[in-house]
Formats: C-alpha cells, sequence, structure tokens
C-alpha cells in the first residue's frame, strides 16, 4: 500500500534527517581526529624506539646532519634512522658517498615512509618528488656534525624532547637539517609545532614517551624544555634559507618491455600531478629474478634500483638508452618500442621544472 505524504509532513522528515546528519558529522570528524592523534603519536613512538636502538647501538644519538667542510649537505637524523626501523631494506640502497639529493639516492629520497608522516596531512611529496616529513627534531639534539648523548641530558630524559608534530613548512624526510627550535607557543603559524585541528600537538620525550601538549600550555613550560641542556651553538643550528613547495603528487613505476628477457629489469618512475600530468621520469636497473626465484629467496631478490637516467624535456631518449646496458637487452625492434613509449610520456612534460635539474 503506498503510503502519501503532504508536503508539510516531507518537509518535517528532510529537516530531522538534516539535523540528524549535524549532529552525527562533527562526532564523526571527532572520531576520525582521534584516530589520526593516536597514529601520529605511535608514529613519535617508533621514532623514539629507532632513536633509542641508534642510541644502544653507537652510544649516542644520530648526527642531526652531515655536512663537509665545504658546506655539502649530505645526510640528516632520519635517514640514520631507516636502518633502525622495521624490517626493511631501504637503508642498504643509500650511498652514504654523495649527497641526499643526488641520484645515487634519489630513489631512497622519493620513498614516502608512513612513520614520517601525520595522517591527514594532504602533503606527501615535494614538487620535485621527495618524499616529505611531518615531524622534525630538537636543535639541541639532532643539529650538524655532532653526536649528543644521553649522559649529556643533565635534567634528565624526561625534561628534554626528541621530535614533535610541525604545523607548515615541512620537509624532506631525507634533508639534513630536520630540526627546529620548539618555541614557546604551539600551533603559532607555520614554522611552530603542533596540529591547530588538534589545538596543540604531541612531542617526543627523550626517555621514549609521547605527551600531547596544548596550544594553551603555558609559555614558561615550553621554554624550559626548549632550553633544556645541552644547548647547541647557533653554528651547530644554522640551517639555509629554504623553503620546499609540495601539493598533491604521487610515484608512479612500469617495467620496459624486453624482448628477449635479459638479466636486468628496467624501470621507469614517473611523477605525476593530481590531474595525472607527468612532471618527471627516471630510469633505473635491478636484477631480474624470475617468480621462482623470488619464491624461494624473497629478501635476496628485493634488490635497489640504481639509477640510470634522468629524462627531462629536452633529453634524447634514444641516446640516453644507448648509453645504458637496455640496447643490448632488446631486439631493435623492442628498443624503439620503448623510445617511442617514453617519448609520449615526455611530451607531456612541463617545459620547465625543478626537478629537470637532476
Amino acid at each position: 500500500m503506498m503510503i502519501l505524504m503532504s508536503r508539510t509532513e516531507f518537509g518535517v522528515v528532510i529537516g530531522v534527517m538534516l539535523l540528524l546528519i549535524a549532529l552525527v558529522l562533527p562526532a564523526l570528524q571527532h572520531s576520525r581526529e582521534e584516530a589520526r592523534q593516536a597514529t601520529s603519536k605511535h608514529n613519535l613512538k617508533l621514532i623514539g624506539l629507532a632513536l633509542y636502538c641508534y642510541e644502544d647501538y653507537f652510544t649516542a644519538l644520530p648526527y642531526g646532519g652531515t655536512i663537509r667542510e665545504e658546506g655539502v649537505a649530505m645526510h640528516g637524523w632520519m635517514m640514520s634512522l631507516l636502518r633502525f626501523q622495521g624490517d626493511n631494506t631501504f637503508s642498504n640502497w643509500i650511498d652514504y658517498n654523495k649527497p641526499w639529493d643526488r641520484p645515487e639516492n634519489f630513489r631512497v629520497s622519493e620513498l614516502r615512509i608512513p612513520d614520517y608522516l601525520v595522517p591527514g596531512v594532504d602533503a606527501d611529496y615535494t614538487t620535485t618528488g621527495f618524499g616529505l616529513t611531518h615531524y622534525l627534531g630538537n636543535p639541541n639534539l639532532l643539529h650538524r656534525n655532532r653526536r649528543v648523548t644521553f649522559d649529556q641530558l643533565n635534567q634528565g630524559t624526561s625534561y628534554n624532547w626528541l621530535a614533535g608534530e610541525v604545523v607548515d613548512h615541512y620537509q624532506p624526510w631525507s634533508y639534513p637539517f630536520n630540526w627546529r627550535p620548539l618555541g614557546s607557543k604551539l600551533c603559532d603559524g607555520p614554522h611552530s609545532f603542533g596540529r591547530p585541528v588538534w589545538g596543540g600537538g604531541h612531542l617526543l620525550r627523550a626517555d621514549g614517551s609521547v605527551t600531547f601538549f596544548s596550544d594553551q600550555t603555558a609559555p614558561e613550560i615550553l621554554k624550559a624544555f626548549d632550553k633544556a641542556p645541552p644547548i647547541a651553538t647557533r653554528e651547530q643550528t644554522a640551517v639555509p634559507d629554504r623553503t620546499f613547495q609540495f601539493g598533491d603528487f604521487d610515484w608512479g613505476g612500469f617495467d620496459l618491455p624486453l624482448d628477449p628477457q635479459g638479466d636486468n629489469r628496467y624501470i621507469v618512475e614517473v611523477f605525476w600531478d593530481s590531474s595525472q600530468r607527468p612532471l618527471q621520469i627516471n630510469l633505473y636497473i635491478t636484477k631480474y629474478f624470475t617468480p621462482e626465484e623470488r619464491a624461494a629467496h624473497p629478501r635476496s631478490s628485493y634488490r635497489p634500483l640504481r639509477f640510470l637516467a634522468h629524462i627531462g624535456p629536452q633529453t634524447d631518449i634514444a641516446a640516453a638508452l644507448k648509453a645504458t646496458t637496455l640496447a643490448d637487452e632488446t631486439t631493435p625492434a623492442q628498443f624503439q618500442a620503448n623510445v617511442k613509449l617514453l617519448q609520449k610520456i615526455q611530451q607531456e612534460l612541463p617545459a620547465e621544472h625543478e626537478g629537470s635539474e637532476l
């Protein structure tokens, strides 16, 4: 039997539904933010555990950043922690004799490391393809060319801090200058710590615990954390005047077809923007393993990718590929097909892009 409602009754039903939605949505948003806070707190605990493992192995915290005498920035503390963060092989890919942003290390620097990202922050990569971090360290404990020991924390580890969430001006996690002064107020502009949507932020203490501080925390409390000894010099904590741009980007890769199958895999990594326009193209090589070999030795078959070439808007792709071993592992027809495939993507590259410097 069909039940007909008057306009008034229909309006009442719609009103009740809108009221229910208005009541439920804030609760859902609150629940979502609570889950994000819990994940971020867990990330900081994992960072703290990795720092403790590093300190236990080397008897000191990592260098905040390794900077050569001539000013070349090499690697930062987050890159040093990779070997102590879970069961990953990424640390074996790093060439510590090359700077963090050189082609030899770009396959590592472009990685998205979940432990270094705050859920809900829509920023995973710089415009040049480097994976970001939403956490920065204490410049008194993590700074250039010096390792600090826990014995130097003479006020006790619970009265000092190691890292925390930052509001904005995110940096690549592999950047050698990932530290920032705590200041006297949280959520106080893009250079401060905290998450405004949470009304505060978490700090990883040097004893391994993680504490949430409100943005109404008394300045004296934060100043006490900020000035807890040891105090680094201005020269040790100096950072370049550099701001990284970021947005909605992602990396995607595919294998170049080989015929006949050679000993290696040739992998193309493309950096895409939100409209699926390519911004960068990089070519890598790694050893080829048959499915049987990968099944029998899963860890040994997970080899690092070695950088071969960066393909920019003006790159002669045929010449670039001929300079590699790809020409020896493909038939002439397959080689030309690969050239045409890359040229098709190359045609969509912007005329100028920061990443083309690689």
